[in-house]
């Protein structure tokens, strides 16, 4: 199987430092990983970016090289250019003159990437193109692609993305839906939204959760350095892993968490927001301090995974109010870790918690309010790990999913049209 596939390209050009990619970051990483140890005669190149190329040298392999594609100049100068000018631009023009504006756009930011190459992967010998952050960017005619779909959240809610963003990302979707031999969603969720928004063929997409659950390894005694450094004391906080993104909904959390304490939420109760540091989580602060809630929420800013990992396995709960979800990784990586979890009732995350979590509608504090006093109060809690640790046990097989995509990439390279 493995020797047809003499050489994968990975488009890794949008991969950033740190976590502003948020959970797809974290599942690309693991993905080449496993990808590499199982295809040991399949050789992997990362097409990188000036910023995030020396970060990505954790997945060098025998079988892994990395190559920067994108340079410094074009990473940090031209294209930021080209999307202010696109800012600037894009709300005052007729709709019908956006959607060519969008079309140019995406085709000179591809061209600047692709750095006026137009057999770069054919120079490199690659059988197979493989773009994990949904974007063909390096597509060549005769080599087989496969693209991966998280969500199609910005047309669900456009106005949590400036302009040039949905542009951008509706660009992308449509390019792979055009391009792409064949593509993956990682859940049931996002597939049926990619079918109905693209127009797609169902046989031309399938379905390959995230199966990472066991980040947070169950039973391992975690440095508990950062509870020190927070001031925070075992089983008495609840955490929300998640970057501060509009749909992250950190607002109507804060809001909750305030009536919960209103409504006597035992008063060492801490809630920590972790995620990359920014504009919003300056505004979050504030709003906490406007609350006189300063020394209850916490935000400590982005943190590497073993203290992520420390500060979720000794906490009361997490809880996850989000308002949109490809899949939810956050979610099973609780469950896995044994802790019980409260969530939105909305998206991908139904299908993922599977009643295996406390279920809220993320629209309505009072219900989030009432899913926190349940997290710390309700001793039906250990039913509810039991549940979890049951439910996670079905996506902690990362072999399987590296093998799912190694089939769809055996299929792609065939040419067959029928999945």
């Amino acid at each position: 199987m493995n020797k047809q596939l003499g050489t994968i390209a990975v488009d890794l050009t949008p991969v950033l430092p740190g976590g502003e990619n948020g959970g797809a970051k974290i599942f690309v990483l693991e993905l080449l990983r496993r990808l590499a140890d199982m295809a040991p005669q399949t050789r992997f190149i990362l097409l990188t970016q000036a910023a995030s190329h020396e970060e990505l040298a954790i997945l060098d392999r025998p079988n892994i090289r990395r190559r920067m594609v994108v340079g410094a100049i074009v990473a940090s100068s031209l294209r930021p250019r080209l999307m202010g000018l696109a800012a600037r631009l894009l709300p005052h023009l007729p709709v019908r003159l956006r959607s060519a504006v969008n079309r140019l756009g995406y085709k000179v930011n591809t061209a600047l990437k692709r750095s006026g190459s137009g057999s770069l992967l054919r120079d490199m010998g690659v059988d197979l193109l493989f773009c994990p952050f949904t974007a063909p960017t390096y597509f060549e005619p005769g080599i087989p692609t496969v693209c991966t779909i998280y969500d199609l959240q910005y047309k669900t809610y456009p106005e949590f993305f400036a302009a040039e963003d949905v542009a951008h990302r509706e660009r992308a979707f449509i390019e792979a839906c055009r391009r792409a031999t064949a593509l993956t969603a990682i859940s049931g969720y996002s597939r049926d939204s990619a079918i109905t928004h693209g127009s797609l063929d169902p046989a031309r997409i399938r379905t390959i959760h995230l199966r990472m659950a066991q980040r947070v390894v169950p039973g391992v005694e975690h440095d508990k350095a950062i509870l020190g450094r927070l001031g925070l004391s075992l089983r008495r906080y609840l955490v929300y892993p998640a970057n501060f993104w509009k749909h992250k909904n950190h607002e109507m959390l804060l809001t909750a968490f305030g009536m919960a304490c209103h409504d006597g939420l035992a008063a060492d109760i801490k809630l920590v927001c972790t995620g990359a540091p920014g504009a919003r989580q300056a505004w979050l602060m504030s709003a906490a301090r406007a609350m006189n809630l300063g020394d209850r929420i916490l935000f400590p800013g982005y943190l590497p995974n073993a203290e992520l990992a420390a500060l979720i396995a000794d906490c009361t709960g997490v809880v996850f109010p989000s308002l949109y979800e490809g899949f939810g990784l956050p979610v099973i990586e609780a469950m896995a870790a044994g802790v019980p979890v409260a969530c939105s009732n909305t998206t991908s995350l139904p299908e993922v918690a599977a009643g295996a979590a406390i279920m809220f509608d993320p629209r309505v504090p009072v219900q989030i309010a009432d899913a926190i006093r349940a997290l710390v109060q309700d001793a039906a809690c250990a039913e509810l790990v039991k549940a979890g640790i049951k439910r996670a046990a079905e996506f902690a097989d990362t072999k399987r999913m590296a093998g799912e995509y190694l089939d769809l990439f055996n299929f792609a390279l065939a040419g067959d049209k029928r999945l």
